[in-house]
């Protein structure tokens, strides 16, 4: 008996009816889903940027503001005393508690600008009289050559943003007053601005030139 009871509950669990109702409803919620949304059009569709004005900073798209960027002078962490780098990060931690606005820190990698250095090794070629001499450029101008092509730099930038052009002229000006006691902030050209919105937004492509 307890057999025939376990043989009928076999017979309930691969009924059909419940799979098909099931099926019916499934294939009616198809119906029911919501439409793809849109792609964008292009570019500039996407990215937040609408505009480079004339002083070098960027129109943020609708009434996100405006931004602009500067190089962080990289220094070494290692070879200062203990009170030089405690120093430093309590400027650090006083610049982030007085400054309220939006702001942010970006590394990015950048290739190696060999190109002054394979001028002058270039000039010394077509000067050089000694086969032995030449030789020794010759490896030279090569050793440059892959670093160019396969080394990069660690660069760090500043990221600021504010609501009027004049708020980020002041806070550019607070930026360089407060953060060039432990790391001087350096200028941008408006080709080395480009370069790195380009990387940003390319972070797998390699650039050409540098700004």
């Amino acid at each position: 008996m307890a057999f025939s009871e376990e043989h009928e509950e076999q017979h309930a669990l691969f009924d059909e009816q419940p799979f098909k109702k099931r099926k019916k409803r499934h294939k009616g919620s198809k119906s029911q889903k919501k439409k793809r949304s849109q792609v964008k059009a292009s570019i500039a569709d996407i990215l937040p940027i609408r505009d480079m004005t004339d002083d070098g900073a960027f129109q943020l798209q609708g009434d996100s503001g405006y931004m602009d960027m500067m190089q962080l002078q990289s220094k070494d962490i290692y070879s200062p005393s203990m009170d030089e780098t405690e120093y430093d990060i309590m400027v650090m931690a006083k610049f982030f508690q007085s400054y309220a606005s939006n702001i942010k820190i970006v590394s990015m990698n950048f290739p190696v600008d060999m190109q002054r250095q394979l001028d002058a090794v270039d000039r010394k070629i077509k000067r050089n009289t000694s086969p032995l001499y030449e030789r020794f450029l010759l490896k030279k101008r090569n050793e440059l050559a892959f670093l160019e092509q396969h080394r990069t730099n660690r660069e760090f930038y500043l990221y600021m943003y504010a609501s009027s052009i004049k708020q980020l002229s002041e806070y550019r000006n607070n930026c360089q007053r407060y953060l060039g006691q432990i790391s001087p902030l350096l200028p941008l050209t408006e080709e080395k601005k480009l370069d790195l919105l380009y990387k940003l937004y390319n972070q797998n492509s390699k650039l050409e030139k540098r700004g």
